[in-house]
């Protein structure tokens, strides 16, 4: 058997006096070699236990660390493969995580929610592995249809671990924010999300919820969201009407050094 090449790895130094934690440093580290290039693209990195050895640290603290890369686009998990560089891609972030009652009323607007479904179910594969499952730990699957001023301007179907927050078919989810539940009653801090926004032609029956006009589109917002320990919370889609909703993303240019062209005389 081939022992794993972690000598990319070696110039990453580790600061255990640092009011950083370590896996931030570690993820600030590989984050630096993959944006050189040193580690290109389709690199597959060497397996946890040769990473845990390297930097004397335990298989979360890893984790961790892969998981923040893996938020910022720059690594993937493949199945059969292990853990890949991926490569570089244009990307717009929002900046700011909000609720949907947050978002809303900072637009101006009355948020409002009707639960149409609380379930719990035994989730297909790509969800389990997202929020790394065994095979029969289950998730709460709740569809909700979001209004604002009394309107229906999106549905929602979001799902969350049932580990992270047993028991909560006892709040009323209609009345009350989500995000507000998780953070108080279960102390789950969110601290970030990816969102994938994508334009779709709706349904029939998604048309009739949301009481669309006939040539009206509709605009599907793919949710992830994190806590601050980088556990995976939420996995979220919602499906807005693209007459009444639309996306806004600030975007920063990246400052770069001037070059001075002398002229001469």
């Amino acid at each position: 058997m081939s022992t794993p090449n972690v000598a990319p790895f070696s110039s990453i130094r580790l600061d255990k006096y640092s009011p950083n934690p370590i896996y931030l440093q570690i993820a600030e580290g590989i984050g630096e070699l993959l944006k050189s290039g040193v580690l290109p693209a389709g690199y597959v990195l060497p397996p946890e236990r040769a990473l845990c050895e390297q930097f004397g640290i335990s298989r979360m603290t890893l984790r961790q660390a892969m998981g923040l890369l893996d938020r910022e686009g720059l690594i993937e998990s493949r199945r059969g493969r292990g853990t890949v560089v991926t490569p570089a891609r244009l990307r717009k972030q929002e900046q700011e995580l909000k609720s949907f009652s947050e978002e809303i009323r900072d637009r101006g607007g009355r948020p409002e929610s009707r639960l149409i479904s609380l379930e719990l179910t035994v989730p297909g594969e790509s969800v389990r592995d997202f929020f790394e499952l065994r095979d029969q730990q289950k998730v709460y699957e709740l569809l909700r249809l979001r209004l604002k001023d009394g309107d229906p301007l999106a549905l929602e179907l979001v799902r969350i671990p049932e580990r992270l927050c047993p028991g909560l078919e006892r709040f009323d989810i209609a009345k009350n924010s989500l995000y507000q539940i998780l953070e108080e009653s279960y102390g789950l801090r969110l601290e970030n999300c990816i969102e994938e926004i994508s334009a779709e032609a709706p349904t029939s029956k998604l048309r009739k919820l949301l009481a669309l006009p006939r040539n009206a589109a509709v605009l599907v917002v793919n949710r992830k969201t994190f806590a601050e320990d980088g556990r995976a919370v939420e996995l979220t889609r919602s499906t807005y009407r693209g007459d009444q909703y639309s996306a806004v993303v600030r975007s920063v240019r990246k400052k770069k050094p001037i070059l001075r062209i002398s002229t001469s005389s």
